[in-house]
């Protein structure tokens, strides 16, 4: 069990290699993680799960929503598409739940009007219900040019339904991207805060660089750090890069040992030696 005052894990996110699953898996472990994140499926290979097993890797989160049926869409306004997408994304969530990930997100449609974010609310709700069963924290994913663009919007999203499976996943390069302050959005979540993705950008582009790289700074991950500490925050730090970065391996390993050290420091613990 973890003590409040210890560092956050670090988690990779595997699409963050350029490599099939079982590789990227080993590719992890050898690098030192001891979580990882992967995409939903609603089959699973069983080469992926004795991939899992040989490296003792655990599963902290999964992207859901992805790979859905042609047509297919959480905010669509055929009742028997959008039927069809809650299905998909159930059996994602439960191969979430058979991997034993705490926590599984979704992010919002490509419909900006209020009927959509309204039919997109309606599918979460029915999968937050879903996956409260399976014991699987629903969050939803902030994301420049979707129908909840930024952390604000999301949030202001999440208190309308007020469900009590539906959290913020929180994306630091989605917050350069829209000029938000995500220790500050930490702040205002609170309890809501579900998950961290951390990755950098230029400000303007989705680009999932290695972290520093761009315009986030060492002082922006030490403050968002003290912020979910203050609101009780306890799981990981989550890295998602972009496997056509230049050193994909180098970024994830440099970007842990940012993340290490900076938590550390916010633990009120000296960097490892």
């Amino acid at each position: 069990m973890s003590h409040p005052a210890d560092p956050f894990p670090i988690a990779a996110m595997l699409t963050s290699l350029p490599l099939d699953f079982g590789p990227a898996a080993r590719q992890a472990a050898a690098l030192g993680f001891h979580s990882v994140d992967v995409v939903g499926l609603a089959e699973r290979p069983t080469e992926h799960l004795e991939a899992l097993a040989e490296t003792g890797l655990l599963v902290s989160c999964a992207a859901v929503g992805r790979g859905l049926p042609d047509g297919a869409a959480l905010d669509s306004a055929l009742v028997e598409r959008r039927r069809a997408a809650v299905e998909e994304v159930r059996r994602q969530v439960a191969d979430a739940a058979r991997l034993g990930a705490t926590h599984c997100y979704v992010v919002p449609g490509l419909d900006t009007g209020a009927d959509g974010v309204r039919r997109f609310g309606d599918s979460c709700v029915h999968l937050a219900e879903h996956a409260a069963g399976l014991m699987v924290r629903l969050c939803v994913e902030h994301v420049p040019g979707r129908a909840l663009p930024t952390a604000a919007a999301t949030l202001a999203w999440l208190a309308e339904l007020r469900h009590d499976n539906l959290f913020l996943l929180l994306d630091t390069g989605h917050c350069l991207m829209t000029g938000e302050d995500a220790a500050d959005v930490v702040r205002r979540a609170g309890q809501r805060m579900g998950y961290v993705h951390c990755d950098d950008n230029d400000g303007a582009g989705d680009l999932h660089w290695p972290l520093l790289v761009g315009r986030l700074t060492r002082d922006g991950l030490r403050e968002l750090c003290l912020a979910l500490r203050s609101v009780g925050y306890r799981g990981p730090l989550s890295l998602e890069l972009n496997p056509a970065n230049a050193d994909p391996v180098g970024a994830l390993r440099e970007g842990k040992d940012l993340l290490e050290g900076i938590c550390r420091l916010a633990a009120g613990r000296r960097p490892a030696s």
